[in-house]
């Protein structure tokens, strides 16, 4: 998989992955791990809006209370 995704990496990428190894002090293939890490928990963040597992079974819950609540007249 390694291989494929460096193949296809837009080369400015490329360069970029390179100079924070250097700044690091890093091999390129360990900022390449550090980099996807951080690339993962952030998107993962984003699709979840930051929720925690507990916070949005709680959030889920309470939509469907709110929704199985009979319709008020003038609410």
């Amino acid at each position: 998989m390694a291989d494929l995704l460096l193949q296809e990496v837009d080369p400015m990428i490329l360069d970029r992955i390179a100079r924070l190894a250097v700044a690091r002090g890093w091999t390129q293939a360990q900022t390449c791990v550090a980099v996807l890490e951080q690339g993962l928990f952030s998107t993962e963040l984003e699709v979840r809006s930051g929720f925690a597992d507990p916070e949005v079974d709680a959030l889920a819950e309470a939509i469907a209370a709110l929704q199985a609540l009979p319709a008020v007249h003038g609410f």
